[in-house]
C-alpha cells in the first residue's frame, strides 16, 4: 500500500538526491549532448557484442550436435 501512495505523488523529491551536496549534482552532466551521444554509442556497441556472442554460441551448439 505504501508503494501505491508514493507513486501517486509525482512531485515528491528523492531523499537521497536531496541529501547530496550541490557540487556533486553539478558534476554529473546528464542532459549534455556529448554525454547522451556517448551513452547511445555504448548501448549500440553492447547490442552488437551481445548479438555476436549469441550468434556464435548458437553456431557452436548446432555444429556440436551435427558432428
Amino acid at each position: 500500500m505504501q508503494r501505491l501512495t508514493s507513486l501517486s505523488v509525482p512531485a515528491r523529491p528523492n531523499s537521497f538526491r536531496g541529501s547530496l551536496p550541490p557540487r556533486i549534482l553539478a558534476a554529473t552532466p546528464v542532459d549534455e549532448p556529448e554525454v547522451l551521444a556517448k551513452r547511445k554509442k555504448a548501448h549500440r556497441n553492447e547490442e552488437i557484442r551481445l548479438f555476436l556472442l549469441s550468434f556464435s554460441a548458437f553456431f557452436v551448439a548446432i555444429t556440436s550436435f551435427i558432428w
